[in-house]
């Protein structure tokens, strides 16, 4: 399991599963219950949702690839395998969230989008977040065509012919835009294609590729 441990001094549960777990002991591990779990449809769009009490747990947000919670005890989930995790936590506000980022979902600003959408709900300011980046596939192993150098004009290198995309670069990028500290992006610097022993990667397996569990839930404050 991935941690970040600038995220341990404070209230709040998170995690990356690895490939050597099953969903039900990386969740045991954390000590979250699937009643308490709630999943994203996922549709990689940049849709960001606010979960709060009137919220259905008992299906996935709907076309979204993004949730935000002030709530205790909730659980967000987002599955990956390739895309990048990313996990938000604005401590003055209590609030978190997660987001799935695939490439579409990047183009789209998702991570912009969960800065707006915290700010918009709890007025968070942006430079007070803190955001964990989790496994994802690098620049070293993202090959792309060379019309991603149109969309991601600063994210594409060029070499021996070949076109690579940063994906974890561009959303640093917009995160830097909206206004989070550099100082607050903490990356855990893994390439699940480099790392494919320890981590499911689309780009190398395919359809048979599975999927990897992140999570960010807040820990029960008594007497809130």
């Amino acid at each position: 399991m991935i941690c970040f441990e600038a995220f341990k001094k404070y209230p709040i549960i998170h995690g990356v599963a690895t490939r050597d777990k099953t969903s039900e002991d990386f969740l045991k591990e954390l000590r979250i219950s699937n009643s308490r779990l709630v999943y994203l449809e996922q549709v990689h769009r940049a849709k960001v949702l606010r979960i709060d009490k009137r919220t259905d747990l008992s299906v996935p947000l709907h076309e979204c690839d993004g949730a935000i919670t002030d709530l205790d005890d909730i659980a967000i989930i987002v599955l990956t395998a390739d895309c990048l995790p990313i996990f938000l936590y604005d401590p003055i506000k209590g609030v978190i969230g997660i987001a799935h980022a695939g490439w579409h979902g990047t183009y789209e600003g998702i991570a912009k989008n969960m800065l707006n959408t915290m700010k918009s709900n709890f007025k968070s300011d942006a430079s007070e977040v803190l955001v964990g980046l989790g496994p994802a596939i690098r620049q070293c192993c993202y090959e792309v065509k060379s019309e991603f150098s149109i969309r991601f004009p600063n994210s594409v290198i060029k070499a021996a012919h070949k076109y690579y995309f940063d994906l974890i670069g561009e959303n640093v990028e917009q995160l830097l835009d909206a206004g989070v500290a550099s100082k607050n992006i903490f990356d855990c610097n893994i390439c699940t294609s480099c790392n494919n022993e320890r981590f499911y990667s689309y780009r190398i397996e395919g359809e048979k590729a599975g999927r990897m569990a992140s999570v960010i839930m807040l820990k029960e404050r008594s007497g809130a």
